[in-house]
């Protein structure tokens, strides 16, 4: 997905910090070569992290560096949880 996708399920955030967020490495988006430009292309997994650090950094006053961890670890967390705590249904 190019940042506009990412803009437009990402309520708030602008295309500058979206941008900063790239550049100092909290998050990697896969490159991908159109003519002679290169473009972001951003995941699934990239979207949520980058939601959930937005919603850190905007609402709760983290800072970028703490939010990028704290939401890395609650999606790690998310999925540990409804493996370990959630018996399967039958």
């Amino acid at each position: 997905m190019y940042a506009g996708g990412v803009l437009k399920r990402v309520d708030g955030l602008t295309y500058d910090k979206l941008i900063y967020f790239v550049r100092a490495g909290y998050v990697n988006p896969r490159k991908i070569k159109s003519q002679s430009l290169y473009y972001n292309d951003f995941s699934e997994k990239d979207v949520e992290v980058i939601k959930r650090a937005w919603e850190l950094i905007s609402k709760h006053k983290v800072r970028i560096k703490t939010a990028f961890e704290r939401a890395r670890e609650k999606g790690e967390g998310i999925q540990l949880t409804l493996n370990l705590r959630t018996p399967p249904k039958n």
